[in-house]
């Protein structure tokens, strides 16, 4: 699943607090312990070295470095439950712009857990405090496609972010894989076209495109653009592009595709 925001909300929040971005070589040492015990797969312990760290260290910018370096190593679950402290921390004093865009990075994290139910509670508090944030209208039109909920409110909150960004190539990839789940297949792919135009890179975008090419039929497409998000996918994270591959071998079949509704989670 694709979203974006956490890393540039990070930023923003940093900036927000008066602090230079988080770095490696910025990283306190207890954070890149924390990060040692992460790439070994200690989660229990790099919990133990965090809860250390904001027990010595009660700052949104500690907090802040905690949730950067979740969310570089990938880490979801984490990386919601430290937003949720964050937030809940009455120490911090934050500022309600501080508050949304940590229940944003909390609602990110759910989405990429598929608990949507609570992404959805997550991302209506940032709309609570910022109604136009085009990054959370995306966002959450995507986790509300993933979910195969919601479709028309999808499409309206999809066409408010590309109103404000209408070159985001991300924010056109939601509104065509909202197409994509509304059937509206000839839409998806002119929208998913031009998304891949816009970043060719993206291989989730190539998938969502060969997914429509499929459902319309055009086979040959399809091959492509399957092949190319799986290709850039194993490039980018260094594993199979199990989505991809599995459209990928039954177009390579020749099976056509037949809408039927059924949920495509990545």
């Amino acid at each position: 699943m694709r979203f974006i925001g956490i890393v540039w909300i990070v930023v923003l929040l940093f900036a927000l607090a008066g602090c230079q971005r988080v770095g490696q070589s910025t990283l306190p040492s207890d954070l890149q312990q924390v990060e040692r015990h992460l790439r070994r797969g200690d989660v229990a312990s790099a919990r133990q070295a965090i809860d250390a760290y904001l027990q010595r260290s009660p700052t949104l910018q500690a907090y802040l470095q905690v949730l950067a370096v979740l969310n570089q190593n990938n880490q979801h679950e984490l990386t919601a439950e430290y937003a949720r402290r964050a937030l809940n921390d009455t120490r911090l004093k934050l500022k309600p712009l501080e508050e949304a865009q940590l229940w944003q990075i909390q609602g990110d994290a759910l989405g990429y857990l598929k608990r949507y139910e609570e992404a959805f509670r997550c991302y209506d508090e940032v709309l609570s405090r910022t109604p136009d944030n085009p990054l959370t209208l995306n966002n959450y039109a995507y986790t509300l496609a993933q979910a195969n909920t919601r479709l028309d409110e999808a499409e309206a909150m999809a066409n408010r972010a590309l109103a404000a960004e209408p070159n985001n190539p991300i924010y056109l990839d939601t509104l065509g894989w909202i197409y994509y789940r509304q059937g509206r297949y000839v839409q998806a792919v002119q929208v998913l076209e031009q998304a891949v135009q816009d970043a060719p890179q993206e291989p989730e975008l190539r998938y969502h495109l060969g997914m429509a090419y499929w459902m319309r039929g055009r086979l040959p497409e399809a091959r492509v653009e399957l092949r190319k998000a799986a290709n850039l996918w194993r490039i980018r994270y260094g594993k199979p592009y199990e989505e991809a591959l599995k459209a990928l071998e039954q177009v390579e079949k020749g099976i056509k595709a037949s809408p039927s509704g059924k949920r495509i989670d990545l």
